[in-house]
């Protein structure tokens, strides 16, 4: 399954959907807000669209929203323990600490602390703009470490992560809220209040924005730059949306194929969204109408604007939601902030050709839905039949493959590409989450990695599909994956990099049993049990930094020291700095490096590309 699958369609029932869950942006890094009072602005008008459209559907609702910006950083009041009394907007918090925030425990008397603590922020709002609705406004609070439940005037109105004892870090989840209509206090008094809990590191809000946003002013400091969409483009828009809406639900009541038929007619022949093509939206379309007898596909807080290149841009929160023949309801797709991408000229959903995305598959080994993020190099979304080699990226402890993207992976692999030769690749970051990519009780996420996401990024992706033009990378724990995955798989991969690597400690996942039984995955313990000519299949590169807090130097130069002896080629290096970003990012060149001189030592016969794709409108003109 594609980016549409964010959760099986069985796991939850409509009343699961609720206002407030944690939407992830589709467009890159957000910028941080600057920590200073709060200041609201507002400026432009809104315009209905079901008017605009002939009204009477109610599928689109605003467009042109005015700008309006609440920056809440800068000092909130701050206590450590857990109280749910904290989160009522009358209880007394003048006995608090002072707090500014964006703040950073690692730089607080928190910086050993693990456990609950709340924030709350007092605020007036100004009188209601016009034309301004609730359902405009995204309360934006930035990254928090690790896990939050947040409050508006006492009510919740979203969670991110997983409080004890079924806790689950979210340190790298942007947190992006809807307050429901009617809670904001216009003119009046508002407040605030995070419950957070932090399971190990640092914790608190480390990066913003932080405060209340209209999404049109969310869309600026996301880097999308719009204007007004007139009522053409906006009625074009309405029916797009319609006629989706209708395929799913109507038409599917009486034929499924029908229905798939009709949805497929509202695609651009060149459709790329997010890594969904059109034959891979169309499987997943068609599995939907074989799981239900229908589909409501529901849009809400929906924006309809025109960006730089002339395309309808459709800021949505859509979900899916499934109806059986009984009349049950099941949530397919949560409610998640989207951008669809219209032709004027046709009114087809180009797709959003992005090149970094999350995405998404059932995974048999894990038992469930498994996340992984894709980097596509320059050159993807402007050819049809290119293939390009894979790199493999794996995390580190309390990790997952979202935190590539609070680090702005794109945009360093872009630099990296332009500035220093390496090759255009395909990068896919899997989620590990602490599991040292072994099978465990803690998951499977061995045979997750290496059974199912590797064959069917080979499947839905333009990769050349063999060991030469793969190669794994990984940081700390995935450093440990990524040597004992590709010593155990030669016939996978054949170059292999760590960055501060824990090539000297055993897998430790799972049960003491568990720990046990793959102790051989220590890489040092199979790079000693292997013979020069099975180490010679594949290339290396490893480093560490000297004052690495782990001594995982000390791990390198073992490494070094037994490779040698065994007259192994490989690079290493060891250099000053401790285990963290600042010592491994600067060198993510060297390893990719390594891997695109072996992409390069065996060249592919590409196929030749058409002059145009038929029916494609993309890039749009």
């Amino acid at each position: 399954m594609g980016r549409l699958n964010r959760i099986s369609a069985a796991g939850l029932s409509v009343a699961a959907l609720i206002a407030g869950s944690s939407v992830a942006p589709l467009l890159g890094d957000i910028a941080t807000a600057s920590a200073h009072a709060p200041a609201a602005s507002t400026t432009g008008t809104a315009t209905s669209l079901s008017a605009a459209a002939g009204g009477g559907n109610g599928l689109c609702s605003t467009t042109g929203a005015p700008r309006f910006e609440l920056d809440l950083a800068g000092t909130w009041k701050f206590t450590t323990g857990d109280d749910p009394g904290w989160s009522s907007p009358r209880f007394d918090d003048h006995g608090w600490q002072n707090r500014v925030v964006p703040d950073d425990w690692n730089k607080t008397a928190e910086s050993n602390y693990d456990g609950f603590a709340w924030y709350r922020r007092a605020f007036r709002l100004p009188a209601r703009p016009a034309g301004l609705t609730d359902a405009a406004i995204v309360a934006a609070l930035g990254y928090i470490d690790d896990a939050d439940a947040t409050y508006l005037n006492g009510t919740l109105i979203g969670r991110t992560g997983a409080f004890p004892p079924d806790f689950d870090s979210a340190w790298d989840e942007p947190r992006q809220y809807y307050p429901p209509d009617g809670l904001l206090h216009w003119g009046g008094r508002n407040v605030v209040a995070v419950r957070m809990y932090d399971g190990t590191g640092g914790g608190g809000f480390y990066k913003g924005p932080i405060g209340l946003f209209s999404k049109a002013s969310l869309r600026d400091l996301q880097g999308l730059k719009t204007t007004r969409a007139t009522r053409a483009q906006i009625r074009i828009a309405c029916a797009t949306l319609e006629r989706q809406r209708r395929a799913l639900g109507r038409t599917a009541l009486t034929d499924h194929h029908a229905a798939l038929a009709a949805y497929m007619r509202t695609l651009d022949a060149g459709f790329l969204h997010s890594g969904d093509s059109r034959e891979r939206r169309r499987a997943e379309i068609a599995q939907m109408l074989a799981s239900y007898r229908s589909v409501r596909l529901v849009d809400s807080q929906t924006e309809v604007v025109v960006d730089l290149q002339g395309r309808i841009v459709v800021d949505t929160v859509r979900s899916w939601i499934g109806v059986q023949n009984n009349g049950k309801k099941f949530v397919v797709y949560p409610a998640t902030r989207e951008f669809l991408y219209i032709d004027p000229k046709t009114g087809l959903e180009l797709g959003d050709h992005a090149r970094m995305f999350r995405d998404s598959f059932h995974s048999k080994a894990m038992g469930g839905v498994e996340n992984f993020d894709v980097y596509l190099p320059p050159s993807y979304t402007s050819t049809s039949r290119h293939r390009y080699p894979v790199i493999y990226m794996l995390h580190g402890v309390n990790g997952s493959n979202i935190e590539w993207e609070v680090r702005g992976m794109r945009t360093i692999v872009d630099r990296l590409i332009r500035n220093k030769g390496v090759a255009e690749s395909i990068v896919v970051f899997p989620d590990g989450s602490s599991g040292w990519w072994v099978n465990s009780s803690a998951g499977n996420y061995r045979s997750m990695l290496v059974k199912e996401l590797i064959p069917l990024v080979d499947r839905v992706f333009r990769t050349i599909p063999d060991r030469e033009h793969r190669g794994i990378t990984g940081v700390s724990m995935g450093g440990h994956g990524s040597w004992s995955i590709g010593l155990e798989h030669p016939e996978l991969f054949s170059s292999i990099a760590s960055h501060m690597g824990a090539l000297d400690f055993p897998a430790l996942a799972g049960s003491d049993q568990d720990q046990a039984r793959n102790a051989h995955y220590t890489p040092l313990t199979m790079v000693d049990a292997m013979t020069p000519d099975q180490l010679l299949a594949h290339t290396y590169y490893f480093d560490a930094g000297e004052d690495d807090d782990y001594r995982f130097d000390d791990a390198a130069r073992a490494m070094d020291a037994e490779l040698t002896a065994k007259g192994v080629p490989h690079e290493w290096q060891i250099g000053p700095g401790r285990h963290a970003d600042s010592y491994w990012v600067p060198k993510l060149g060297r390893s990719f490096g390594l891997h695109s001189r072996q992409f390069r030592a065996h060249p592919y016969a590409q196929p030749a590309e058409p002059r145009s794709e038929p029916g494609a409108h993309w890039p749009w003109r």
